[in-house]
């Protein structure tokens, strides 16, 4: 499998990182995945310009953005992956020595990528999926896209081994988002999602659902969802890249409308594939 690292294309075994790189050392790193539809990566430049809001509030100065997307699209043709594919970006603030939590501010970046088929997750979309609650006991900047994900994979851990898809955060009776994923809950016909602020991120599928719905006339409100009100809500779905639209039909052990994707998700979730079978 090829690789790209600092400019060049390697195989994965070959790819060599510093101990004192930073964001080893102390997760000084911001990430982005993205993937392709009809053989284009989907919404490059909202990616990116989630990329940069990121480098800039970890203050780390990479700047090389003009041969990203040629980069991605080399790094699939080497690994001869024709179909549709995700890609992971990574890029830390790079090494220094000896280890100091300050930092000389000439530090080189180091960049990371790699490109993956995407698994098939049909059952999921038609099926939905069981996911757990779990207290948000993230840090306050949930907003940028760091790599510092150990509250994260801790819960969405646990819900792997309760055989759950993902696990929801509350921070104070109130949903923010899901591990990986932003949370929606339907009621009456109308959309819920918790609104932008410093406590979730600002999802690329989050905003293309909003946009749907303003274009559909469909009611989506920013709003918190509580969770001691999750039970007066008539369906749930959670939104991701590769996640897509996947209906919710089990918190907990509340089993939703008999397990049965919902009316309204159904609606998002086509008009959502319209939206990735044009050219984008």
């Amino acid at each position: 499998m090829f690789v790209y690292y600092n400019g060049q294309f390697l195989l994965k075994e070959e790819v060599k990182i510093s101990p004192f790189d930073r964001g080893f050392l102390f997760g000084e790193g911001v990430y982005e995945a993205l993937r392709t539809y009809n053989n284009k990566i989907f919404c490059f430049n909202e990616h990116l310009k989630r990329l940069k809001f990121s480098l800039q509030q970890l203050n780390i100065p990479f700047n090389n953005f003009s041969n990203l997307e040629n980069i991605i699209y080399k790094t699939a043709e080497l690994n001869n992956i024709k179909k549709a594919f995700s890609v992971y970006l990574q890029i830390t603030r790079g090494s220094n020595f000896p280890r100091t939590h300050h930092y000389e501010e000439t530090i080189d970046p180091n960049i990371f990528l790699y490109v993956n088929p995407i698994k098939d997750h049909t059952k999921e979309l038609n099926d939905g999926v069981s996911v757990i609650l779990e207290k948000d006991i993230r840090w306050l900047r949930c907003n940028i896209k760091s790599t510092s994900l150990l509250p994260a994979t801790i819960a969405n851990q646990k819900a792997f081994l309760n055989n759950k898809y993902e696990a929801i955060f509350f921070r104070d009776n109130f949903i923010t988002e899901g591990s990986h994923t932003n949370f929606f809950a339907v009621k009456n016909g109308k959309i819920f999602t918790a609104p932008l602020a410093n406590y979730i991120l600002e999802g690329v599928t989050r905003s293309i659902v909003i946009n749907i719905c303003k274009k559909n006339k469909i009611d989506l409100r920013e709003e918190y969802i509580r969770v001691k009100e999750l039970k007066k809500f008539d369906e749930f779905f959670i939104t991701g890249t590769t996640t897509e639209i996947t209906p919710v039909v089990q918190i907990d052990d509340w089993i939703i409308d008999k397990g049965v994707p919902g009316k309204i998700t159904r609606q998002i979730q086509e008009l959502f594939t319209e939206l990735t079978n044009q050219s984008i």
